[in-house]
């Protein structure tokens, strides 16, 4: 399972067009607007109860710069991310035990740190952005492919061009790099690794007709049983979790499971699924295309729970952990589900990025100057 930023993609609205933008503005640097409001005709969500207020740790930014970002965080409560004022531009920090330090300019966009605090990320550029690997020695280690993903086991995958021209899905694991192939005429794009090494890709073609998911198994890439299906997440026993869209535009989340494709929520026509824990718990979202309100789901031992708007228009999950808590970011505010308990995320602007498997939150506030701060919220 990847604990990262869980983009739904249910449908072509406005809301979609942010999200995007939103994960874009993270790794390559680019500042984005807040939410636009609604129209006056749209109309207004459900409200939630009142909930408790979680306030932020305020980590600080980087010196010089405008906007800091915090990306991901370990079971340790060790934190990274990264800090800039024009696109492009990133430079990397850590945040432990209460000080926040720069990293090297060999490590611009941290994104991910796992518990024995090796850190993966990218160096951002406009067309290409090479990877990294931070060990916890201090050691960088520069990558020949873009990062994706990195897990507990310190394994890496991504994707990078390769001799004649295309790109090739890629594992850097034991200090090397493992070209994991394309079939013939075909690309290949490594997406998420599991905790113990299941890696999800895409398959390409040049005409993008016979696109398609997989899972790298013994050697090769297995295509997933729905040839339309969109792979978003994958856990430790191969479970995949995404979505399939017929020629109608109707979207139902799937679960693939070894040989099996079921779909989780047959009589909705636009929903997705975004992460999967090792538990098999599901977090997605549907979207209610009448009244352009969206909501949560969450699928826990087979059975659907809906979760609401949490009191927004735009609804998106972003991230689930090994226990089954998540996050989620509306119009209006943000949120942790721990429990089954509901709690608010404070701090003017506040937008999470990442939890950690004690529910340990990360992400960004606005601080008073109109500049914004990575935040962590306990």
């Amino acid at each position: 399972m990847r604990p990262k930023r869980a983009v739904s993609m249910a449908a072509a609205t406005a809301t979609t067009a942010l999200v995007a933008a939103t994960v874009a503005a993270m790794s390559t640097g680019v500042a984005v607007a807040a939410p636009p409001a609604a129209p006056p005709s749209a109309p207004a969500a459900a409200s939630v109860p009142a909930v408790p207020t979680v306030p932020p740790v305020d980590l600080g930014g980087l010196p010089g710069l405008l906007y800091t970002n915090a990306t991901a965080i370990n079971d340790h409560g060790d934190v990274v991310g990264s800090g800039y004022s024009s696109p492009y531009d990133n430079h990397g920090f850590r945040w432990s035990q209460g000080a926040l330090t720069a990293l090297p300019d060999t490590a611009r966009a941290p994104f991910r740190i796992n518990n024995a605090g090796q850190i993966a990320g990218t160096l951002p550029g406009r067309f290409y952005s090479p990877g990294f690997v931070l060990r916890p020695d201090g050691t960088v280690v520069a990558l020949d492919f873009s990062t994706s993903d990195q897990n507990e086991r310190g394994e890496v995958v991504g994707t990078g061009p390769v001799t004649g021209g295309g790109t090739h899905a890629k594992l850097w694991r034991d200090n090397h790099t493992f070209d994991l192939g394309a079939p013939a005429g075909h690309t290949s794009d490594a997406r998420a690794i599991s905790s113990n090494g299941w890696i999800l890709g895409e398959i390409q073609d040049s005409s993008h007709g016979d696109d398609y998911f997989a899972r790298w198994i013994r050697g090769r890439w297995v295509p997933l049983p729905t040839p339309s299906g969109y792979g978003s997440d994958i856990n430790g026993r191969g479970d995949v979790v995404g979505w399939v869209t017929n020629a109608d535009g109707v979207t139902h989340a799937m679960l693939w499971q070894g040989d099996h494709a079921i779909d989780l929520d047959p009589t909705d026509p636009l929903s997705t699924a975004v992460a999967i824990n090792d538990a098999g718990q599901i977090l997605g979202d549907t979207f209610d295309p009448v009244t352009n309100i969206g909501r949560i789901l969450l699928w826990d031992h087979g059975q659907q729970i809906d979760l609401g708007t949490f009191g927004g228009l735009f609804t998106r999950p972003i991230a689930l952990n090994q226990r089954g808590d998540i996050i989620v970011g509306t119009s209006t505010a943000a949120f942790r589900r721990s429990h089954g308990r509901t709690v608010q995320l404070g701090g003017v602007g506040a937008w999470p990025a990442a939890i950690n498997n004690r529910g340990q939150v990360v992400g960004t506030i606005q601080a008073p100057d109109g500049t914004s701060h990575a935040a962590l919220w306990n």
